[in-house]
């Protein structure tokens, strides 16, 4: 990983302030760091070789000196904590120092290398003694702190449908398509993202795929793996979030009732996403760590079960002028075709001292490249080849597809658009403090063109069946087309502010209204996704309906909820 390149040139007024930052981070590896307890010959050495490659590298590199700032000399806790962040900083940067540092830590616990308390990553919500009543027609036990409808695959005539269960559990279950059967929910494995007193986290979802021996893999419950597993070396960022990222494989073909483990990711991950190609290789796509982390994927042959080592895609860049600051990205891939996955993205500005402006988060920008999976290479809007790993630097001049940075709308998530006529197009969700709205940037003429309604929505209207017109619509989703007659799935608030789940009819695709409404619920939260056969109609719908502390997945088919 060569990153020397981005570096501005800092070097110490003199050899003292050298010194000074190895006796605050490389003193006293088990117990103060401003201790005078003697090491032994190993460990002596290992601070003398730690010592020389931090001498050595902030020459160049300022990000050093910024990190020994944030040191209170009077706190022994910072001192050791700044020393635990230095180590990740050494490690994830720059390879040399990961033997060295792997050879001293060999069979010591975390609490052995640093004098740190237990982590606080709580309090955990107490579990109700009730909750609400929701309607019929749920498959999941009630959920806690899940905002997603799980991830789904359309396999033959089965749906499969992963989702974070109790206590984020990975939980899998079946529906037959034609007969209308259920098979589980099982418990696929165990998650160590909230466990303990540990607050609930929704970051572990587990995603689903079948390789072409026909086993299921599920990947779940990273978001940033734990301090016994070590320091990470992908990243510059220690874990502070908890959870590990796992991969579990079913024993059987096509079976779903018991999953074995597989040691072939990284547990420090964060997110998931996988897409399956249409010659069978899978590929997933996660954050190597927590926030100034790099973004990979991970290949799994077709015919194979385990994937290859991770392929960096974007990198993240500590700021030259504020090295505090790290730029990193935020992504979502999605397949547009058997052999194209298309890449949208945004620039999160982050940093060391963790502290996040809740406001917009600092995510900015929108980005678009993609990946040709025949040859694994990674191209922009104008078919130029982009070369690995993508920095901030190279995104703003050659994936650039919507710059935010003079004005008031930031996009706080993006997602890559499918358009009839196949152009590169980002959706992002636009947000201010007045309104949050999804708008589209798209690659026309050889520039891209932003703030353009979503595909269908320039003249859509929506009308309820006493042909009030609705207005706050939260997704309104193409089910199924006919020539002049379409169907569709809407979500909205209507007039009280209850949350509406219906089915709309339309004649034009633009005109719509309200067939047959299934859900209507006052202070409840509705979230919609539509379940797409490989012919891309609309076979099913999933729902996650909340209403306080009450929450459950549900399954809508052919006019009715299919519970177990």
């Amino acid at each position: 990983m060569q990153l020397s390149t981005r570096r501005q040139s800092f070097i110490f007024d003199s050899f003292k302030k050298v010194i000074a930052i190895n006796i605050i981070f490389t003193s006293g590896i088990l117990i103060s760091a401003c201790s005078s307890t003697t090491h032994t010959d190993d460990e002596q050495a290992f601070l003398n070789q730690r010592a020389a490659l931090i001498e050595k590298y902030s020459a160049t590199d300022n990000v050093f000196a910024a990190l020994k700032a944030q040191v209170d000399p009077s706190q022994q806790e910072s001192k050791e904590y700044w020393r635990w962040r230095v180590d990740q900083y050494l490690y994830g940067q720059y390879p040399e120092y990961q033997p060295i540092y792997d050879t001293y830590s060999q069979n010591k616990t975390f609490h052995q290398i640093y004098d740190l308390p237990p982590e606080n990553l709580g309090p955990k919500n107490t579990l109700p003694t009730s909750v609400p009543d929701l309607p019929e027609g749920f498959f999941t036990d009630n959920l806690q702190g899940n905002p997603h409808t799980g991830w789904h695959d359309v396999i033959g005539d089965k749906l499969y449908i992963t989702y974070q269960g109790h206590l984020t559990d990975p939980y899998i279950a079946s529906y037959d398509l034609k007969t209308q059967q259920w098979g589980g929910p099982y418990k696929a494995a165990e998650s160590t993202l909230s466990k303990g007193d540990r607050k609930i986290d929704s970051h572990g979802r587990p995603i689903i795929e079948q390789d072409s021996k026909g086993h299921f893999h599920i990947i779940y419950g990273g978001h940033g793996g734990e301090r016994e597993d070590g320091l990470n070396p992908l990243s510059i960022d220690t874990p502070h979030a908890g959870g590990r990222m796992l991969h579990v494989m079913s024993e059987k073909p096509n079976d779903i009732s018991k999953f074995v483990y597989v040691n072939d990711i990284t547990p420090f991950a964060s997110y998931t996403a996988s897409e399956k190609m249409a010659n069978g290789d899978i590929y997933l796509f996660t954050r190597a760590g927590t926030h100034k982390s790099p973004w990979v994927y991970y290949k799994m042959k077709n015919g194979e079960q385990t994937f290859e080592p991770p392929v960096v895609i974007t990198i993240p860049t500590p700021q030259v002028e504020n090295p505090i600051n790290v730029d990193t990205f935020y992504i979502n891939p999605m397949k547009v075709s058997d052999t194209e996955i298309v890449i949208s993205s945004l620039w999160h500005e982050c940093n060391f001292l963790e502290v996040h402006d809740k406001s917009t988060y600092s995510r900015i920008n929108a980005y678009y490249m993609k990946l040709d999976t025949t040859t694994d290479t990674f191209y922009n809007a104008e078919n130029e080849k982009l070369t690995l790993p993508i920095t901030l630097e190279v995104a703003n001049q050659k994936t650039l597809a919507f710059d935010s940075t003079q004005r008031e709308e930031t996009p706080f998530t993006t997602a890559p658009l499918i358009l009839s006529d196949k152009a590169p197009a980002v959706a992002y969700q636009a947000r201010t403090k007045d309104y949050r709205e999804w708008r589209m940037t798209v690659f026309k003429d050889g520039q891209w063109e932003h703030s353009k309604p979503m595909p269908g929505t320039a003249n859509r209207t929506l009308v309820d069946s006493e042909n009030n017109t609705i207005s706050n619509i939260g997704k309104l989703e193409i089910l199924t087309k006919e020539p002049n007659r379409y169907t569709a799935a809407v979500t909205y608030k209507d007039r009280q502010g209850k949350a509406v789940f219906a089915i709309a009819k339309s004649d034009d695709a633009q005109r719509w209204r309200i067939d047959q409404t299934y859900l209507n619920l006052a202070k409840s939260r509705i979230e919609m996704e539509i379940v797409k056969a490989s012919n891309g109609q609309g076979v099913a719908v999933l729902l996650n309906v909340k209403k306080g502390s009450a929450q459950r997945l549900y399954l809508w088919r052919d006019g009715q909820f299919r519970p177990r």
